[in-house]
């Protein structure tokens, strides 16, 4: 869905009772005003003039989503705030399973509701930072970045200490508006940017429901940890060309492959592609032999010119479930590939003339790197640009190495873009 102008959105703040503030709304890029109870009328007559007016919205935790029947706009109520983990002491941060830091991301879930609900909007919350009146302008431009960078929306709601600074006037308030204003004029003046399809060589086939909820959801986080991109279908929506430019595809669910699915997996291993499923789901599988090495916790099995690894206990592990499938999958079929990463994670989408990739980059430390970042990829560059709010677009210069094509990510704060035309056919 093609997102059209001023449809940034605002959670109208319950200390504002005069209709006169209303006229933060004008000029600005919100043009839609959420309600969490039934708009007051003495707002809703005024407002509607200004804006397109949303009442109660029936905000839902993302497991208990039908992904057959989503809605539109699809209303994810359990985001999380997007920050490094923090532990308990003030000088340490949460790392994760991988050792890298752990990060509260929301990037995996937007994605994954992008793919699973297609034709609708998808509109994403959380409970604010804790302390939201200490919050600055940054970390609140960070968090609406995060969720426009991967195609959704997020309402602002301002923190009590800035909504009743806007009401009396205060300059740091204003200022802190303007702020937030000009990161989501930026995002507005860009659409083309949240509607291009991910860029990946990795499918990931699930209802994301019942018993497969959890392993799917997991899997689909920390690949995304790992940097390691994915696209989603539903069993039942493979329509058009689901498969287009995969070279691997992860099963999750328990059902055993049968119908349309089976057809649609069994020539694309035949044809040369990985299938990684649990093993009590292949069986209906024809021609499986024996072969391709010993794994701990797969059967490896070749088919005609592809493979499947059938999974011996189970998805128990999602984090090595993760591990596994990118390593089985290979490194050469990483289409962006970030050395010393750190806190920053990268997100690959192509236009649709696959003359131009976008790699979006979120800084969850929001602090610029103390070490040399650089973003790898093996398709031949022609140019690259990096762009990010309040600065100038630049270019970047790409420089040949034996890996591959690399370009050094001068540091940032928050996030930045880094758009690379080349010859995305001829990757991985």
């Amino acid at each position: 869905m093609q997102p059209t102008r001023r449809n940034s959105l605002l959670e109208w703040p319950a200390s504002w009772k005069d209709p006169s503030l209303l006229r933060w709304l004008e000029n600005s890029p919100f043009g839609v005003l959420l309600f969490p109870e039934d708009p007051p009328p003495q707002i809703a007559g005024p407002a509607s003039a200004l804006c397109r007016i949303v009442g109660r919205p029936a905000w839902r935790k993302h497991a208990e989503i039908d992904w057959r029947q989503p809605g539109n706009p699809v209303l994810i109520g359990d985001g999380v705030w997007p920050a490094m983990g923090a532990s308990g002491a003030q000088d340490a941060t949460e790392a994760g399973p991988t050792g890298l830091p752990w990060l509260e991301a929301n990037g995996w879930l937007i994605r994954m509701a992008r793919d699973l609900a297609s034709s609708a909007e998808v509109w994403i919350r959380s409970d604010p930072p804790e302390d939201p009146d200490r919050a600055d302008a940054s970390l609140y431009a960070f968090a609406q970045s995060e969720a426009r960078a991967h195609g959704a929306l997020r309402p602002l709601v301002l923190p009590p200490r800035i909504a009743a600074g806007l009401a009396a006037g205060n300059a740091h308030a204003v200022s802190w508006w303007q702020k937030l204003c000009a990161v989501e004029s930026w995002w507005q003046q860009r659409p083309e940017w949240q509607t291009w399809p991910t860029a990946a060589r990795l499918v990931v086939i699930s209802d994301f429901a019942g018993p497969n909820q959890y392993a799917a959801a997991e899997f689909l986080n920390l690949a995304a940890r790992r940097n390691l991109s994915w696209r989603v279908r539903h069993p039942h929506g493979l329509g058009g060309e689901p498969l287009r430019g995969a070279a691997a595809v992860v099963y999750v669910d328990q059902a055993p492959l049968q119908g349309a699915l089976l057809e649609l997996l069994e020539p694309f291993v035949r044809q040369g592609g990985l299938l990684v499923c649990l093993d009590s789901a292949r069986g209906a599988l024809r021609g499986l032999e024996p072969g391709g090495g010993a794994h701990l916790r797969f059967h490896l099995f070749r088919c005609g010119k592809g493979r499947v690894a059938a999974s011996r206990g189970g998805w128990e592990d999602p984090y090595l479930m993760a591990q596994d499938v990118h390593l089985l999958l290979s490194r050469r079929h990483d289409l962006v590939r970030l050395f010393n990463p750190g806190s920053i994670l990268c997100w690959p989408v192509l236009s649709p003339d696959r003359s131009r990739m976008l790699v979006h980059l979120l800084n969850y430390s929001r602090t610029g790197a103390a070490h040399d970042v650089v973003v790898q990829t093996w398709a031949p560059l022609k140019s690259a640009a990096m762009e990010q709010p309040g600065r100038e677009r630049r270019p970047a210069a790409p420089r040949r190495e034996a890996g591959g094509w690399e370009l050094d990510v001068e540091p940032f704060d928050g996030y930045c873009a880094l758009e690379l035309e080349g010859n995305w056919d001829a990757a991985g």
